[in-house]
């Protein structure tokens, strides 16, 4: 709790015992007690605003010499003397009108506050650390939140790459299949073969004789590629590559589109037949 009491302290400069008056009253036989004696007549004159006097009523005394031997204690008459000479000589103290000597800097060299007031710098202090601590741990904070959200968003982006990952593997393989290993149709039997000119076999399926059939509906395809096979196990020196089959098969099957198809070729062979069985009697049906 504030009890109103003032406090008061010296206020030096940094180069205060390094400057020139100071460093030429250490250099004298008994310069320390100039320089002590100086301090406390600061201290002294706290009340009276650094004037060397005291006021009894209305009446206003000077200090004189024997006063401050008295209050002071330490310092002999002479050394007082002679002090006070040295600081009038350098302008550490003039004399007033009414012959009082005043200590010229005393405002800059003495500080004084109450305890009151000591309290609130503290508290000010406080409060200023606090801050510092709160702004400290603030920065940490944000930090903290920065780095997290730097997490979270790297976390992110790997989770949307990876589902981009899949939604494209879902596109290449539908149904969500996996597509490590295709998986090897059935294969169906063929319906025919034609040997090639290596000795391997071109088989035909299912599917590539519905399709000639509906590019050749006039034609037998199933009858014309019998003659096929027939006519690649005859002539070995004209048998077909694998590569040239297809173009092999489909230019037969367009030729006997082109003749009427194969129901046409075997009403001529039926014709053929009967001519010449008219003029072979070992053909004749009646013989």
């Amino acid at each position: 709790m504030a009890t109103g009491k003032r406090f008061y302290w010296m206020k030096l400069k940094e180069n205060f015992m390094t400057s020139d008056t100071i460093d030429y009253f250490m250099s004298q036989p008994d310069g320390a007690n100039y320089v002590v004696l100086y301090q406390m007549l600061c201290l002294k004159t706290i009340n009276t605003n650094g004037r060397l006097s005291r006021q009894i009523g209305e009446v206003v005394i000077k200090y004189d010499i024997s006063k401050i031997q008295r209050d002071l204690k330490w310092f002999s008459a002479d050394t007082i003397r002679v002090a006070l000479n040295l600081y009038k000589a350098f302008g550490l103290v003039y004399e007033d009108i009414d012959g009082t000597l005043v200590l010229t800097d005393h405002g800059n060299l003495v500080g004084s506050e109450t305890d009151w007031a000591a309290q609130k710098k503290q508290q000010r202090q406080l409060n200023s650390s606090q801050k510092n601590i709160e702004r400290i741990d603030g920065a940490d904070s944000v930090h903290e939140n920065v780095h997290t959200d730097i997490e979270n968003r790297d976390r992110y982006k790997e989770t949307r790459d990876k589902s981009k990952e899949k939604e494209i593997e879902k596109e290449e393989v539908p149904n969500g299949t996996s597509c490590a290993e295709p998986e090897k149709s059935v294969s169906t039997p063929p319906i025919i073969s034609l040997i090639l000119n290596d000795k391997s076999f071109f088989d035909v399926s299912d599917e590539d004789v519905a399709k000639w059939n509906e590019l050749y509906p006039a034609v037998d395809v199933m009858q014309e590629l019998r003659k096929m096979a027939g006519w690649c196990e005859s002539n070995t020196t004209k048998r077909k590559t694998r590569r040239g089959v297809r173009a092999f098969i489909t230019s037969w099957l367009a030729r006997a589109q082109d003749r009427g198809g194969s129901q046409c070729n075997l009403r001529n062979t039926n014709q053929s037949l009967r001519e010449a069985s008219s003029s072979n009697p070992f053909l004749r049906e009646d013989i």
